[in-house]
């Protein structure tokens, strides 16, 4: 018997048999997986899924005021796909770089890496002349971004952050492509 995996886009549920997957109430767009794919897939794509999604219930009305003031009907897809568009829905690099959640590509982890080696030369440089020795402080918050920054990027080779301690794994960091699609940590940073 096959076994399906959904997710809500946080977290994964299953496995569920198909009959239990149709009391889930999933739609076209909820990801799905099952022994076979390679991928997370779209319920919409898949042939098995046509059964549970043809089910559907009709869109619920509600009414909206326009800017004139009338009543205007729309279905709460439209109201939620509004509400969607106007929120940002992909995040831009170093949106939250002294956080350990979540996945970053190549790209930023390198910019991250050339940051901290300027920074780092800058704060040696003052401390070494002895003329505000206080300034060896900013080892602390320069630390802990290079620290989240690489837990980060070892989330999107699919490993723990405490993997970036191993000798020279920056380097696999710097050239190794990230996991396609969701992987336990995140979306894919790439889309």
């Amino acid at each position: 018997m096959k076994k399906y995996f959904y997710s809500d886009g946080k977290e994964k549920y299953g496995p569920l048999s198909l009959d239990e997957l149709k009391q889930q109430g999933i739609s076209k767009q909820t990801l799905v997986w099952f022994e076979g794919l390679d991928d997370w897939t779209p319920a919409g794509e898949l042939d098995e899924m046509k059964p549970i999604l043809e089910l559907q219930p009709p869109p619920i009305l509600t009414e909206e005021k326009t800017e004139s003031g009338e009543p205007e009907e729309k279905t709460v897809e439209a109201i939620e796909k509004n509400e969607s568009q106007s929120r940002p829905t992909k995040k831009g690099m170093f949106s939250s770089p002294f956080s350990f959640d979540g996945r970053i590509r190549r790209t930023e982890y390198g910019i991250s890496l050339i940051i901290y080696v300027i920074v780092a030369t800058f704060v040696n440089a003052i401390v070494e002349s002895g003329e505000v020795p206080i300034i060896g402080l900013a080892y602390i918050p320069m630390l802990w971004f290079l620290w989240a920054q690489g837990a980060k990027r070892c989330h999107d080779v699919g490993n723990n952050g405490w993997w970036q301690i191993i000798p020279f794994y920056v380097f696999w960091l710097l050239f190794q492509d990230g996991q396609p699609g969701l992987n336990e940590y995140g979306q894919n940073p790439k889309g």
